[in-house]
């Protein structure tokens, strides 16, 4: 999912705000000259500008106008001239649009008037003596929020004042307004959360500045707020270009008779003045490129879901000048074809935070809930899981309806069935699948999404039922209507799955019986109690893994008296449900059948002959009946149960249409039949088998076998001599299985092997047949404690991409291991026996992780610069490693170097050559006395750590690394100072440099200089356990920082003025601790810690840190 502040607010039909600029100035400086031709020229463009005329007449109260109209502007233009701080007004004003700028996203455009930034940044030359005087008069905690406000300004980007280029910056400045807040399209809404960050990535995607076409398409599912960010982006990018063009709901206009020609003529008419008209699609076509040829022009395209309307409007990137941009908003990814779209940008979902916010402002008009709907309003949020389209339809809808009472009843309503419009809006995507592809979806939404299923699970089931599952996953995918997360999990936004759920209810309303999906547990249960099943039934999903808590249906006194519930341990407190199998026989056209934890009860010949998929976990019968019927069943997952033997009386029964056998975790069983007659088996599962010691000897037959895992069967003593129909095996897993000493010798005719996992083995070796792997992937041999050597013969796996021999007892690499020309990935962790890397390993061009951390290795081979695309290298650990040697500066692609506990004294100079290097990670190396000063050379440094090292001081290059955001100095015991160039570091978010032997900060720490802000962006400041007396004064110019940790500072004897944006301060057991400045301005601080204080007889300020809890 997106970050916080990554998301798009409400769709079509918000509101717009009153102003789009509020202008704020000092009347006796600027009323008659740049802010009077600055107002008429933005007058001239028909932009709504506020501005006070009543500012010499103003009384003791800033006026609720003013408040109002600043909170109704979507920009705010500051006039900063040299007496603008004299006036109380001007200061609350700045205040409010800082404040509002901070909750809302305020655009603040300050212009400088004949004053320098830096002197309104740090209130200094003319603003110093009024600051003094307001001192004088008003409290601290409204000053400091005066000086806030004004470092706040004078720290953003604005428009220096020329006198003689006045009327060139009025121009920039109107430019910028126009580009910025130009009137929008009708029906993009107001209030957004978030929309500037999604604005400005899109922003990166266009490069405006950039020469060539773009074309970025915009996808993701039903109302998730795509259409607002194309409508934003066009509001932004208006000003930049010749013509511009905004056409939706595309997909509905074209479905309309001659829809496509009446887009083009849309089209031509706002990009041209021409008037003409078209009334053939080829004709259109070139009127459009006769258009777009000559001119820089901006089109969004809202809505398509064809190709073919892409093709009549802007066809070819060939058809644009120079420089032009085209948007295009989809829900389906697969109408945008990769020869005409650049780049693909997905719309997300609100996080919970932002979900509350944007359904208070519809249900209630305010920022967040009173405390009275607070809980209500969560409930609500909660069943949207943040689509934005839900948020408004359900805001909407509890507008009217103020009384406590009617919330709690819509809250009942919206959980049973939502707002039909919200559905309607989503359904559009179903109805324009094919039937087949309808049918996957409503068994994903139905039965697939509630089990968590994995995409590859689902593609062998559906697979099992004569559908090309992988292409339709894709395709739904494409279509925003699934997405698969991490671990491969199906997963179905809460709206759409209640889209298709509510699909399958409509079948019909009355009677569960006559639909064709059934997962609601008290339905399935009172159609198995009431023999309700009918040929309408085609899936049905009865899970009771989670016996602890009582099932809540109807037909529990029922089933206590004939589905025969009992406990099946006094000590697990379970019930084991048991349901009978006659109604299973209406059910003719059932295909999916979960019955998990149950008893079926009854003949097994009723279960239907169209059933393709049986889960039934936790089965507790020891065998599978004589009368079970195999016939089409394709997927047979029996895992978790009581099975001993698979099939009655421990014969066989062949499944002719088999094509996954799933018993992982089936303790009990002890053998598995001949398999063999299963010809169309794919994927055998036995993983977690414990008692399997041996494999049936014809397992070894199963010629369309792909997959076979047996992963922890710590008993199993060894596989089958003869392997040798498994020609189409591809993934061997053995892992875990600790008794297994050898593999079979003539592993030859696995030519189609890509993965062999023996993590855990007792194998000493590999047999020589392993050359002929010639498709092998990936060879996992970790924790292998009795493999001490590879065979030479491994150089021949060409295709071989990953290995992995972590705390194996590997004594050396094969010098053919250079021959491993499309290796990725080389993990040799805890390897302690091995001492040397061949220098052949330098040929490993395809290489990109290497990882020797914790082995016996000494040193790298200086082969190593020859690895062009290595991105992470981990070494070191054990005091062993000495030197890095001097050509690792050839490693160009490197990502991340981390290098701990070594005897190495000193980096190359060369290390400064890495310019991809982000993270470097040095911890507990104790030998290390300097960094180099090529250090600085390291632009592309994010992560520097370096802990209990022997370092004295740090580089004064040090200061140019302009991208460093974390510095760690932990427990460097002799680092004695920090260079001045440290303040440079304007990206640093985190400074740590607990127990260290500096004594004092720089004063360029937090101070601001004319250029920049030092260390503008500091967020978290740790000087725990250091010896100060004093900190910097300079330290309250750090206006982003959140944490300020001093724990153990003993010789601290003040704290200075603090900035206001602190939340946390710890300085516990500074015991010399004497003085703290007023700390009133800390407005958000909600954790103080000043335990061990006893020289502080008072904090000033405390009484008035209302936060503080």
């Amino acid at each position: 999912m997106a970050g916080e502040d990554d998301a798009v607010s409400s769709t079509a039909g918000g509101f717009r705000l009153r102003w789009d600029v509020f202008l704020s100035f000092r009347g006796e400086d600027t009323r008659s000259t740049i802010t009077k031709n600055i107002y008429e020229e933005l007058e001239k463009r028909s932009v709504r500008v506020f501005r006070d005329d009543d500012g010499l007449n103003r009384g003791d109260e800033i006026a609720s106008s003013l408040l109002e109209a600043i909170e109704d502007s979507a920009a705010a233009i500051v006039v900063l001239s040299p007496r603008y701080a004299e006036s109380r007004w001007c200061l609350e004003e700045l205040a409010k649009i800082c404040e509002r700028s901070r909750r809302l996203r305020l655009m603040i455009l300050p212009v400088f008037y004949q004053v320098d930034p830096s002197d309104v940044r740090r209130q200094r030359g003319p603003f110093a003596e009024h600051f003094r005087a307001h001192e004088r008069v008003y409290e601290n905690a409204v000053v400091s929020s005066w000086r806030s406000a004004m470092a706040k300004v004078g720290g953003t980007a604005g428009y220096i004042f020329n006198a003689s280029k006045e009327a060139e910056l009025i121009q920039l400045l109107v430019k910028r307004v126009l580009t910025e807040i130009r009137k929008t399209p009708v029906g993009l809404a107001a209030y957004t959360v978030g929309l500037d960050s999604r604005v400005e990535d899109m922003m990166r995607l266009l490069d405006v500045r950039s020469k060539g076409i773009r074309v970025v398409g915009i996808h993701g599912m039903g109302g998730v707020g795509k259409t607002t960010l194309a409508k934003a982006l066009f509001n932004r990018l208006v000003g930049c270009f010749e013509c511009h063009s905004f056409i939706s709901n595309v997909r509905e206009i074209s479905a309309e008779h001659e829809g496509l020609v009446s887009l083009q003529n849309r089209l031509i008419g706002s990009l041209s003045s021409n008037t003409m008209s078209v009334n053939e699609l080829n004709t259109g076509i070139s009127a459009i490129k006769a258009i777009v040829y000559e001119k820089r022009v901006v089109i969004v395209l809202d809505d398509v879901d064809n190709v073919n309307q892409l093709n009549a409007l802007v066809g070819s990137r060939q058809w644009f000048y120079e420089g032009s941009r085209i948007i295009v908003t989809t829900r389906d990814k697969e109408a945008l074809p990769s020869h005409l779209v650049n780049e693909l940008y997905e719309v997300r979902e609100l996080h919970f935070s932002q979900a509350l916010q944007l359904f208070s402002y519809h249900a209630l008009r305010r920022e967040k809930p009173t405390d009275t709907f607070l809980t209500l309003s969560e409930q609500i949020v909660s069943l949207t899981s943040g689509l934005p389209l839900a948020l408004e339809v359900f805001g909407s809808y509890l507008f009217e309806r103020r009384r406590i009472e009617e919330w709690r009843d819509a809250l009942q309503k919206l959980k049973q069935i939502r707002p039909r419009n919200l559905q309607d809006v989503l359904k559009i995507s179903y109805d324009a699948l094919d039937e087949q592809e309808k049918c996957i979806f409503l068994d994903i939404a139905c039965l697939f999404v509630t089990m968590n299923m994995r995409r590859e699970d689902a593609i062998d089931i559906l697979k099992g039922c004569g559908f090309n599952g992988e292409i339709a996953i894709a395709d739904l995918v494409a279509k925003s209507l699934i997405k698969v997360y991490e671990d491969s999990i199906l997963w179905m936004h809460d709206q759409v799955k209640d889209m298709g759920r509510q699909i399958v209810t409509e079948e019909n309303v009355v009677d569960p019986g006559m639909r064709s999906r059934l997962w609601d547990r008290d339905e399935i249960l009172n159609v198995f109690k009431d023999d309700k099943g009918t040929r309408s039934i085609q899936g049905i999903v009865l899970d009771f893994e989670s016996m602890k808590r009582p099932v809540k249906d109807p037909s529990v006194t029922y089933l206590k008296e004939r589905y025969k519930t009992y406990l099946e341990t006094e000590a697990e407190k379970k019930r084991q449900v048991t349901i009978f199998s006659e109604p299973l026989r209406a059910m003719v056209n059932l295909r999916l059948l979960q019955i998990n934890y149950l008893n079926l009860e009854g003949h097994f010949k009723f279960l239907p002959a169209e059933l393709k998929w049986l889960q039934w976990k936790g089965c507790p019968l020891n065998s599978l009946p004589s009368d079970f019927p195999p016939r089409q069943l394709a997927v047979l997952d029996l895992s978790r149960s009581k099975i001993e033997h698979l099939w009655h009386g421990g014969g066989n029964k062949v499944a002719e249409k088999l094509m996954l056998l799933n018993l992982y975790g089936c303790f009990n069983i002890t053998t598995i039949p001949d398999l063999s007659g299963n010809r169309a088996l794919e994927k055998l599962i036995l993983e977690r088998c414990s008692k399997l010691t041996t494999l049936h000897a014809l397992i070894g037959n199963l010629h369309t076998l792909v997959h076979l895992n047996l992963r922890d069967c710590e008993n199993l003593i060894e596989l089958p001599s003869d392997v040798s129909g498994l020609t189409k095996l591809e993934n061997l897993i053995l892992s875990g299985c600790l008794q297994l000493k050898e593999l079979p010798s003539n592993m030859d005719s696995m030519v189609s092997l890509k993965e062999l996992l023996l993590d855990g083995t007792a194998v000493k070796s590999l047999p020589e047949s392993i050359f002929r792997f010639s498709k092998l992937e990936k060879l996992s041999l970790n924790q292998c404690k009795h493999l001490k050597g590879l065979p030479e013969l491994i150089g021949k796996l060409h295709s071989l991409r990953e290995i992995s021999l972590n705390d194996s007892a590997l004594e050396k690499l094969p010098v053919s291991f250079g021959y491993l020309a499309n290796l990725e990935k080389l993990s040799l962790l805890w390897c302690k026996s091995l001492t040397t890397i061949p220098d052949s390993i330098g040929n490993l061009s395809s290489l990109m992780e290497f990882h020797t951390y914790g082995s016996g290795i000494k040193e790298l081979p200086v082969s190593i610069d020859s690895l062009s695309n290595l991105k992470e290298l981990s070494t070191g650990h054990g005091q062993i490693l000495s030197r890095l040697p001097d050509s690792i500066g050839g490693l160009n692609s490197l990502v991340v170097l981390k290098i701990d506990q070594t005897l190495i004294t000193e980096l190359p100079h060369e290390i400064g050559a890495l310019k991809s290097l982000e993270k470097l990670e040095m911890r507990k190396c104790g030998f290390l006395r300097s960094l180099p000063e090529s250090i600085g050379s390291m632009r592309a440094l994010t992560t520097i750590v370096i802990t209990e090292a022997d370092i004295t001081e740090l580089p004064e290059s040090i200061g140019k690394l302009e991208n460093l955001t974390m510095l760690q100095l932990n427990k460097c015991k002799h680092l004695c100072k920090l260079p001045a160039s440290i303040g440079q570091l304007n990206s640093l978010h985190r400074l740590l440099m607990v127990e260290t032997a500096v004594t004092e900060l720089p004063e360029s720490f937090g101070m601001l200089s004319d250029d920049f802000e030092k260390l503008s962006s500091l967020e978290v400041l740790n000087l725990g356990r250091n010896n100060f007396y004093s900190l910097p004064a300079s330290l309250r110019g750090l206006s982003l920082l959140r944490k300020l940790l001093l724990p153990h500072c003993k010789n601290l004897k003040a704290l200075p003025p603090l900035p206001p944006s602190l939340e946390e301060v710890d300085a516990a057991n500074c015991t010399s601790l004497e003085g703290i400045s007023d700390i009133s301005n800390l407005e958000n601080l909600a954790m103080l810690n000043l335990t061990s204080r006893e020289k502080v007889v008072d904090i000033p300020g405390l009484e008035r840190l209302k936060s503080l809890v």
